[in-house]
């Protein structure tokens, strides 16, 4: 069976050779020691029959007890509650009371669409987590490496918490509770894998970085040259394997961390940082675009670092005769289909031509590539990307936009839209699925 899809059992003949009555009892436990050895039992039901929900994927010894009144008789059978969340769409959200959730859609195989499987889950953190009371939720990320795999959730609730939850199961395993460390709250989360590990970095409240040390559970600050307020998530392939990479900034300043060192660069004087992207593929390299802060017209600056950030240069440099579409929470999104960058700018998607000979930004009057139905404002996007291929596979084809409609009133606010990102033309919709997004990411299958 799967975690939250209800076991049916009423195939099973219970019969008493003296003709009397039987009492059943359904129980089922962890598995311990040798088959049928089980711990932590948990009583299911008196019915000859079952139907129950488990929440939690695992291994299970599941028990019948048959009492005719002479005699009892015990049977047992292995239960394996797969977690059917392994591939699929996480979108973090809270409720206009702050309340947290996260729906989950599932990709499903052919197979499972013949059948008419469960697709849209509305809710699996208080079904799967109900002890725990989840708000101002921030942002989701699923991680995974040969050591460690997981999907980390922050929060601005008064403790500042943390979640490591399972990446099957999607259980909480673990709350780290920032206020408590270091008196700030967390948002933003962007990935890291190096020769040296994997880590995630968080942004805090407070302008600072911190990494989040998955195999301990342990928050440490990382002293950066510039203040960090928002996130750029690369995404870089070569011809080998994948990697992520995060690079944040503020107004006045990048910062990257190379293999684990911390790097960071300004942006010339009379300047301040508007967003940053990376190349997909090909060289790693990162660019920056810089506008300054007087003057009619504005001037705009593209500049381009290479992956160590060490070496900066001026790519070009144009009069903002009419201003950008673009400013500092839009989420730049890169890949392997093209050289564009996809990002969100009021409530619609545009594109920019990154690695084009003059990468002027798009500006007032341009026509968007993506608009979505009326109402529908964008509140998160992400690819379909798989951290970990290489160049040469092109895997990051979709592109997720998860939105708020604060008008709906027949269904809930929130809905998923995906788009081909080689049409630019609408595969999906799932409307009125959660809440008022706050973050989406690709649930990809994990190694562990």
């Amino acid at each position: 069976t799967k975690a939250t899809e209800k076991l049916h059992l009423d195939k099973i003949r219970i019969e008493s050779a003296n003709g009397q009555a039987v009492d059943c009892e359904w129980a089922y436990g962890k598995p311990k020691d040798d088959f049928p050895g089980m711990a932590d039992t948990m009583f299911l039901s008196n019915s000859p029959t079952l139907d129950y929900t488990f929440n939690n994927a695992g291994s299970y010894v599941l028990r019948l007890k048959v009492d005719n009144g002479e005699s009892v008789g015990f049977h047992y059978y292995e239960l394996r509650v797969q977690a059917g969340f392994d591939e699929g769409y996480l979108i973090l959200c809270n409720d206009e009371e702050g309340k947290g959730s996260m729906a989950f859609v599932k990709k499903r195989s052919p197979q499972e669409e013949a059948e008419g499987a469960q697709e849209v889950w509305e809710d699996l953190l208080a079904t799967i987590n109900p002890s725990y009371a989840f708000r101002d939720l921030r942002d989701v990320y699923v991680f995974s490496s040969s050591s460690e795999s997981g999907v980390l959730i922050t929060s601005g609730d008064e403790e500042g918490s943390i979640y490591h939850l399972d990446p099957s199961s999607l259980e909480v395993t673990f709350r780290l509770r920032a206020m408590d460390e270091y008196g700030t709250r967390t948002g933003r989360i962007l990935g890291e894998k190096t020769s040296r590990g994997h880590y995630s970095y968080v942004i805090g409240d407070d302008g600072k970085a911190y990494r989040y040390e998955f195999a301990s559970d342990l928050l440490a600050v990382r002293q950066t040259p510039y203040p960090v307020k928002y996130g750029y998530q690369s995404y870089y392939a070569n011809t080998v394997q994948g990697t992520r990479v995060p690079l944040m900034f503020s107004e006045s300043g990048v910062v990257g961390f190379p293999n684990s060192n911390i790097k960071g660069f300004g942006v010339p004087d009379g300047y301040e940082v508007i967003n940053a992207a990376g190349t997909r593929v090909g060289t790693e390299e990162y660019y920056v675009i810089a506008r300054s802060t007087a003057g009619e017209p504005r001037k705009v600056q593209i500049i381009k670092s290479n992956s160590g950030i060490s070496s900066q240069s001026t790519v070009l440099e144009y009069d903002e005769s009419r201003p950008m579409l673009i400013d500092r929470n839009s989420t730049m999104v890169p890949t392997k289909v093209s050289n564009n960058i996809y990002y969100n700018y009021d409530d619609k998607i545009y594109h920019w031509a990154m690695l084009s000979v003059t990468p002027t930004l798009p500006a007032e009057g341009d026509r968007p590539d993506i608009t979505l139905p009326e109402g529908e404002r964008i509140m998160a996007i992400c690819s379909n990307a798989m951290p970990s291929t290489s160049a040469t596979t092109v895997d990051d084809d979709l592109l997720l936009i998860a939105t708020y409609n604060p008008a709906a009133t027949d269904r809930k606010p929130g809905s998923l839209y995906i788009y081909n990102l080689k049409t630019l033309e609408q595969v999906k919709k799932y409307e009125g699925i959660c809440e008022k997004p706050v973050a989406v990411t690709y649930k990809f299958p994990t190694s562990n």
